[in-house]
């Protein structure tokens, strides 16, 4: 079984028609019709009853539906997983959370590149989940997360980080408080990240766990907006301690929290993997560079 004849019968099953689904796929219909054939003859089963009013699943191809999804996921990690394989000594993947190049420097990865030039380096970022998943699916070889990472399968190196603080602006009966408590955000007008970004998920989580309901006005995927809003005293802004760097603090204070929230960044590659050339060698930089600075 491929992938494509999967993706299909998929797309056969959810629009009940042979012609709809090669409109989706951007086959024709007789390519469709083959593929759905190959796929029956290959499982040993009658997946569709053909009738006038479409291709209705039969039980077999409920069940295959049912388990679709998971089948075409663990074939496509194959798939990525036998390719990552072939390239282990020539590409290196590396696959950034929203945000965490703010901590740890885009140049730490250029240098890598620029030392070993034989090596195909690509990166992007991605939500905090994203990258994660992406490894797992070895559709990438390495990773920068935020926040801990308990999974055995992979490797975990911490990497950098700071303390959340949050954002007053000055007027506020805040702005002279050396440390604020979550607590005390009660009623407050609260800016942050969005959802992309692990530090919105931790704060509303530890907010739970204080009974605090966090009146939330703003999300948004731009520090400097946050920073913005915060000094038009829109609101008070959660947010990492870099910030104290990035922007003026004209009228705005970064008071820590009470509770020292942390904003983490981590490494992280599978172990199954951390032989391979690439991932070998940006470990074992990243680990003296991080020495360096400790």
């Amino acid at each position: 079984m491929n992938t494509k004849d999967l993706k299909c019968f998929q797309t056969v099953f959810e629009e009940q028609s042979v012609s709809r689904a090669a409109k989706r796929l951007f086959i024709t219909p007789q390519g469709l019709s083959k593929n759905i054939r190959q796929l029956e003859e290959e499982l040993h089963t009658v997946l569709f009853q053909r009738t006038a009013q479409g291709m209705l699943p039969t039980d077999a191809g409920r069940f295959l539906y049912g388990k679709s999804e998971q089948i075409f996921r663990e074939l496509e990690g194959l798939e990525n997983g036998l390719r990552q394989l072939e390239q282990r000594k020539d590409r290196l993947r590396i696959g950034c959370a929203s945000g965490a190049l703010n901590l740890l420097p885009f140049p730490l990865i250029l240098e890598f590149g620029q030392n070993h030039p034989e090596i195909r380096l690509e990166w992007r970022e991605y939500p905090n989940e994203q990258v994660k998943e992406k490894l797992l699916n070895s559709q990438i070889e390495y990773g920068f997360v935020i926040g801990d990472w308990e999974e055995e399968s992979v490797k975990v190196r911490k990497a950098a980080g700071c303390r959340i603080c949050l954002l007053v602006y000055e007027g506020h009966p805040l702005y002279e408080e050396s440390r604020v408590s979550l607590s005390g955000l009660r009623g407050e007008r609260l800016l942050i990240l969005n959802e992309a970004f692990r530090l919105y998920h931790d704060f509303n989580a530890l907010c739970v766990v204080h009974g605090l309901v966090p009146n939330i006005i703003a999300k948004t995927a731009d520090g400097a907006g946050l920073y913005r809003l915060c000094s038009q005293q829109v609101g008070l802004a959660v947010v990492p301690e870099f910030f104290r760097e990035e922007f003026k603090m004209e009228g705005v204070r970064a008071i820590p929290f009470e509770e020292e929230l942390r904003w983490e960044v981590y490494g992280v590659s599978k172990r199954e993997t951390e032989r391979y050339e690439t991932i070998r060698l940006f470990d074992e930089y990243l680990a003296e560079r991080l020495k360096k600075n400790n």
